[in-house]
C-alpha cells in the first residue's frame, strides 16, 4: 500500500538528487536476485508538519511470487529522496531473515510541497510519497501573491485601493478555501481600514481573496507608506503603497446647453417644466462634475434635480407655475462659472370674461360690469387685482353697497366694477387681470338699432349655469347663477341687437333671489348674439328645479312682458336654491364580518345626506339610533342532505319594555313587563350595539359609516331596528328595520323586520355554530324562559 500527498520540494540535503547515501564507491553491490518480483513501500505517516520536527518512515519490503516477502537472499535496494530532504536508509540490502530494509525522510526545506521517495532494485521501481503542510494550519499553501491596483492613494479619501491575494502551491498552482487573514501597518494609527467584505479565505475556485483598503481622513492625511500583510498559516507576505497629497482637478465646461420639455403651459399649478443642462469641453464631449445654478423669475417656482451634472454631462431641474396663475413669461437661467444660458416658456390659461349689467343705459344711471377670471381648467381665480380702464372713470358703490369694493376678485373669481354712465354713444370698458384682459362696449344714451326685418332668429338658446346655486348671506351677492342668451339667425350666424325681457312671471314668489339686470328689465344681445345676465340668489332655499327665470325676446324695443310673450318667443330655464341637507337615506351591503376579537359578529352601513338638489352635504353632523323590537326563540339542526344548518324558529316574542303609558324603552321594569319571569327584560339593550366607524360627521362625499355589533350567539335571534338623524336636515329620520311605536303588537310594527346576521360559512360548515340555540330559550312560549 502506498501512501502520499503530493507537495513540491524546494532547497537540497545532503547528497544530491537521485542519489543514494550508501554509494559503494569502488566497491560492487550484490546482484538482485532473479526471484525479485515487486518491491512494497510503505510510510509511517502521509504528512508531516513543515516545522521539520518529524520524520518519516518509509518500510521496504522485497517481494517475491504471491507477494511473499523475498527471504535468505540479499535483494539491493536504491533509495533516493527529493531535493530539500534527506533520506538515510538501515542498510544496502534487505535482510535475509525478513526481506526487508527502513529508510527514514527528513525534510530540510519547510515549503509545504509533496516529498516524493523513489525505491528500485534491478529493474523494479517505486514511488511513495508524504505531504509537508503548514504546521499552524495544515494547508499546503507554499505561497501568497499579492498584488495592490494602485501605488498611491491620495490623502483626501476620496479614492481605495483594491488588494488581490491569491494562495498558491509548490507548483504556483491556484489553492481555493485557504485561509487568509490581512492587516495594515499604518503609522497613523487607525489611519486606514482593508476590508474583505466579510471574508476570511480564498475563493474555493479562483484561489483569490478581494479586498479594499480605504483612508479614514478623521485620523490624518499625513503623507506615508502602508504596508498590508496576508498570512495563510506560517506564509506571511506583504506588499506597500504611498499616500500621497492629494491633486484637485477641477472640470471646467466650455459651453452650456439648455432645453426646455414645454414652451407653453397651463395655469393650472400641477403641470412641471423639466429644465435639462448639458455641459460639454471644447471638443464637444460631456463634462461630467460640473456645478449648475438654476434660478427662475416671475414668481415661478424651482424644483432642483441634480445640481451637479451626471456621467452624461447633465443636470437637470423642473419648474412649477407657483401659485400665480397669471398669464405671463417665465425665464430660467442656468450657471455655471462664467456661463450663463436662458430659456422661457409662456404660462397661459388665465381667461378673463365681462359680462355688462346692463349693456345699455342713461347718462347719469349707475352701471356695472362683472368680471369673472378663471385658469386653464376653468376654475376661479380669487385674490386677483382687477385694473379697468375707460372714460367711466374711478369705480362707485354698487346699487345696495355704501361704498366701492376692493378690485379683487372673490373665492368665485368675480369683480363688479360699477360706475356712474358719462358721455354717449358707444363707450369702451377695459379690463386687465392675471394677465387676461376684455374689452367690452357700453351703449350710453345711444339707440340701438333693431334687428333688421329680414333676419330670421333660427335659434334663442337659454341657459342657467350652474343649475344649483347656495344661498346667500344678508348682504352678500356672492352666490349666483349665470344666465346666457345665445341668438343665432337661420344661417347660423350671431344676431346682435335683440332684445330680451328676463323675469320670474308668475313664478315671481317662487324665490327671493333677484335678477342682476333687474326683474323684467331688458338686456341686449352684442355683437356674437350674446345677452348676459344672472340670477342672484337670496336667503330663502327653494324646491328642485322650482325657481323659473323667463325670457322674452324682440327684434324691436318693444317686448312683451313675461305673461303676454307669445310662446314662439318665451324661454325657460330652472334653478334649484340650496342652503341645508334636506335628506338622510341608510342602506348596508349585508355583509357579516367577525369582530377583532373573534366572539361578536358585525354588520355596517352607510348613511347619505344630500340637499334640496341630490348633491352631497358634507360635515353634517350624524346620530344613530338602535332600537330591538322583538326576539326569537328556538334552535338549529343541520341537515345532511342540504349540508347546512336550517333554524327552527318556536316563538317571537314582543320586546318586554313596551308598557304604553308607563315606561315604554326607558330599561326600567314596570310592572307586567317581565313577562317570561327571568328577573330582566328581554332582550336587553347591550344585546346589539351601534357606534359610528370614524368620524361623526360626512365626508366630502356626504357619506358616514356605522356599525352593529353582537355577540356571536345572539346572531339571527334578535330583530333591530335602526334611526339615523343629521343636524339641520329638514326631512324625518331614515329607518331601517321597524321601528316600534308605543301600543305596537308584533302585528302592527310598520317595516321590514331585520335580524342580527350570521355568516353563510358558518351555516354551512359542518361544526356547531355559536348561535345554535337561542339565548331567549327554546320553548314555544313568550311567558317562558326557557
Amino acid at each position: 500500500m502506498l501512501l502520499g500527498v503530493a507537495l513540491v520540494a524546494c532547497g537540497g540535503g545532503g547528497g544530491g538528487a537521485g542519489t543514494s547515501v550508501f554509494d559503494p564507491g569502488t566497491g560492487t553491490n550484490p546482484s538482485t536476485p532473479s526471484t525479485l518480483a515487486d518491491l512494497a513501500v510503505v510510510a509511517d505517516k502521509t504528512s508531516v508538519p513543515n516545522s521539520g520536527a518529524e520524520v518519516v518512515t518509509f518500510t521496504i519490503t522485497a517481494l517475491t511470487t504471491g507477494n511473499a516477502a523475498l527471504t535468505g537472499v540479499e535483494t539491493p535496494v536504491t533509495v533516493e529522496v527529493d531535493s530539500g530532504s534527506i533520506v538515510t536508509p538501515s542498510a544496502k540490502v534487505t535482510s535475509k531473515d525478513t526481506g526487508k530494509i527502513t529508510a527514514v525522510v527528513q525534510i530540510t526545506d519547510k515549503t509545504s510541497r509533496t516529498v516524493k521517495l523513489n525505491v528500485s532494485s534491478g529493474s523494479v521501481k517505486k514511488t511513495a510519497s508524504f505531504d509537508v503542510v503548514d504546521s499552524v494550519n495544515g494547508s499546503k499553501v507554499a505561497d501568497l501573491r499579492l498584488v495592490v491596483d494602485k501605488v498611491t492613494l491620495p490623502n483626501d479619501g476620496t479614492q481605495v485601493a483594491k488588494l488581490s491575494v491569491t494562495s498558491v502551491d509548490a507548483f504556483n498552482s491556484a489553492i481555493g478555501g485557504s485561509p487568509v487573514s490581512l492587516a495594515l501597518v499604518d503609522p497613523v494609527a487607525g489611519g486606514s481600514i482593508v476590508n474583505a467584505f466579510g471574508k476570511t479565505s480564498t475563493d474555493a475556485t479562483s484561489g483569490v481573496l478581494a479586498a479594499e483598503i480605504s483612508l479614514v481622513t478623521s485620523k490624518g492625511k499625513t503623507n506615508r507608506a502602508i504596508t498590508v500583510q496576508a498570512t495563510s498559516g506560517t506564509v506571511v507576505r506583504t506588499i506597500s503603497f504611498d499616500v500621497i497629497e492629494a491633486v484637485s482637478i477641477v472640470p471646467k465646461a466650455s459651453d452650456l446647453t439648455m432645453t426646455l420639455s414645454k414652451n407653453t403651459v397651463g395655469n393650472a399649478g400641477s403641470e412641471p417644466v423639466d429644465v435639462v443642462v448639458t455641459a460639454v469641453d471644447t471638443l464637444r464631449n460631456a463634462v461630467p462634475g460640473i456645478k449648475v445654478t438654476f434660478s427662475v423669475d416671475s414668481n415661478a417656482v424651482l424644483v432642483p434635480g441634480n445640481l451637479v451634472t451626471d456621467a452624461n454631462g447633465v443636470a437637470k431641474a423642473s419648474v412649477l407655475v407657483g401659485a400665480d396663475r397669471s398669464n405671463r413669461t417665465v425665464t430660467v437661467t442656468a450657471t455655471s462659472d462664467a456661463l450663463v444660458r436662458r430659456a422661457s416658456f409662456k404660462v397661459t390659461g388665465a381667461k378673463l370674461q365681462a359680462q355688462l349689467l346692463p349693456a345699455t343705459l342713461r347718462n347719469g344711471d349707475v352701471g356695472a360690469v362683472e368680471y369673472t377670471l378663471t385658469d386653464v381648467n376653468v376654475n376661479p381665480m380669487d385674490g386677483v387685482a382687477v385694473s379697468v380702464g375707460g372714460s367711466q372713470g374711478f369705480a362707485v358703490a354698487c346699487p345696495g353697497k355704501t361704498s366701492p369694493g376692493d378690485a379683487i376678485t372673490d373665492t368665485k373669481g368675480k369683480y363688479t366694477y360699477c360706475y356712474k354712465a358719462s358721455g354717449n354713444g358707444p363707450t369702451e370698458i377695459s379690463a386687465t387681470a392675471g394677465g387676461a384682459s376684455v374689452k367690452s362696449t357700453v351703449q350710453i344714451d345711444a339707440t340701438v338699432s333693431d334687428v333688421p326685418a329680414a333676419t330670421t332668429i333660427g335659434s334663442a338658446t337659454f341657459t342657467a349655469a350652474p343649475a344649483v346655486v347656495a344661498v346667500n348671506l344678508v348682504g352678500s351677492s356672492e352666490n349666483r347663477s349665470e344666465l346666457r342668451l345665445l341668438f343665432r339667425s337661420d344661417k347660423n350666424e350671431p344676431v346682435p341687437n335683440v332684445r330680451a325681457r328676463i323675469g320670474f312671471g308668475s313664478n315671481n314668489s317662487g324665490t327671493d333671489g333677484v335678477i342682476s339686470s333687474g326683474n323684467d328689465k331688458i338686456i341686449i344681445s352684442d355683437a356674437t348674439g350674446v345677452a348676459v345676465t344672472s340670477f342672484v340668489a337670496g336667503q330663502r332655499p327653494s324646491p328642485t328645479d322650482q325657481v323659473k327665470v323667463y325670457a322674452c325676446f324682440s327684434k324691436t324695443d318693444t317686448v312683451e312682458t313675461i305673461a303676454a310673450c307669445p310662446a314662439d318667443r318665451l324661454r325657460t330655464v330652472s334653478l334649484t336654491v340650496v342652503e341645508q341637507p334636506v335628506s338622510v337615506s341608510i342602506g348596508t351591503n349585508a355583509l357579516i364580518g367577525t369582530g377583532t376579537n373573534k366572539l361578536t359578529y358585525f354588520l355596517e352601513f352607510t348613511v347619505l345626506v344630500v340637499d334640496s338638489a341630490g348633491n352631497p352635504k358634507p360635515d353634517v353632523q350624524v346620530a344613530p339610533l338602535i332600537d330591538l323590537p322583538s326576539y326569537q326563540k328556538g334552535f338549529y339542526f343541520y341537515d345532511l342532505g342540504l349540508k347546512k344548518w336550517i333554524q327552527v324558529v318556536t316563538q317571537k316574542c314582543l320586546s318586554e319594555d313596551s308598557s304604553a303609558g308607563k315606561g315604554f324603552r326607558n330599561g326600567t321594569i314596570e310592572t307586567g313587563e317581565d313577562i317570561n319571569g327571568n328577573g330582566q327584560l328581554d332582550p336587553r339593550k347591550s344585546d346589539v350595539s351601534i357606534t359610528m366607524v370614524g368620524s361623526t360627521r360626512t365626508d366630502s362625499s356626504g357619506l358616514a359609516v356605522m356599525r352593529i355589533e353582537y355577540p356571536q350567539s345572539y346572531g339571527s335571534w334578535t330583530e333591530f331596528a335602526i334611526r339615523v338623524s343629521a343636524s339641520g336636515v329638514v326631512s324625518p329620520p331614515a329607518f331601517f328595520g321597524r321601528i316600534a311605536s308605543e301600543g305596537d303588537t308584533l302585528f302592527t310594527l310598520k317595516g321590514t323586520e331585520q335580524y342580527t346576521g350570521v355568516p353563510v360559512d358558518v351555516i354551512k360548515a359542518e361544526g356547531t355554530p355559536p348561535f345554535v340555540i337561542s339565548p331567549y330559550g327554546q320553548a314555544a312560549s313568550c311567558s317562558s324562559p326557557n
